[in-house]
């Protein structure tokens, strides 16, 4: 199998959750990142995590959290609908207003460390060259 060099700046991988006991999931479209970026990211958030756990947090870290994450990686998204089942099309203000809602945002950062994963195993979802 051959390397592909892709020009694509996103890859679509699924987003499953819950919410208020109901299951819900859409497809997320998810931008390409540079490896230092991604690298950056994870050490932050881990740092982040690490003294949040023993009561404590860093100024310079504060921007470091799930919502601000998803707003970096989500740049698209399939299966979203309103109230009347209607598409709800991606927007920054959309998008926005799903991060506003309890838990969506950390999920949202799952899938995309759940798809960063599978492009180490070889899924033949996982995102594929670099953009």
């Amino acid at each position: 199998m051959t390397f592909k060099l892709s020009t694509a700046s996103s890859y679509s991988w699924p987003v499953a959750g819950e919410l208020a006991g109901a299951r819900y999931s859409f497809t997320g479209e998810f931008a390409f990142l540079r490896q230092d970026r991604i690298e950056e990211l994870t050490q932050q958030l881990a740092k982040r995590q690490r003294l949040l756990e023993i009561g404590q947090d860093d100024p310079d870290l504060e921007h470091v959290n799930a919502r601000a994450v998803a707003a970096e990686v989500l740049v698209g998204w399939s299966g979203v609908t309103d109230d009347d089942g209607e598409d709800v099309a991606f927007s920054p203000a959309a998008l926005e207003r799903m991060l506003q809602i309890q838990g969506v945002a950390i999920t949202i950062c799952n899938a995309w460390a759940e798809s960063l994963q599978g492009a180490k195993r070889g899924n033949s979802k996982a995102p594929r060259g670099i953009g």
